[in-house]
């Protein structure tokens, strides 16, 4: 689910948004090792997106502190799950 008005506060496009939450979901929930490893690669088969909109997004998403990268991967930042993972229980 995308909530577009949070999408649109964060300024984010629709495929940054898209990237962030799948790395965010596909994210091992290990708390020593919370980490996306999909390969940018496969990320854009997964997501049929091309590997410069994936770089892309990634960038962007970075920028924004939305992601971190790391050399065990890549995850969704605090900012991402304050944002984005608890707006639906905020009651909003």
């Amino acid at each position: 689910m995308v909530f577009h008005d949070v999408r649109e506060k964060l300024g984010l496009s629709l495929n940054t948004y898209v990237v962030i939450d799948s790395i965010h979901k596909l994210s091992s929930s290990d708390r020593k090792y919370p980490y996306c490893i999909m390969s940018k690669k496969d990320l854009g088969k997964f997501l049929q997106l091309t590997d410069r909109t994936i770089f892309r997004a990634l960038n962007d998403a970075e920028d924004a502190g939305l992601i971190e990268r790391s050399e065990q991967g890549v995850r969704a930042t605090e900012k991402w799950v304050n944002t984005v993972e608890l707006y639906d229980t905020k009651g909003q």
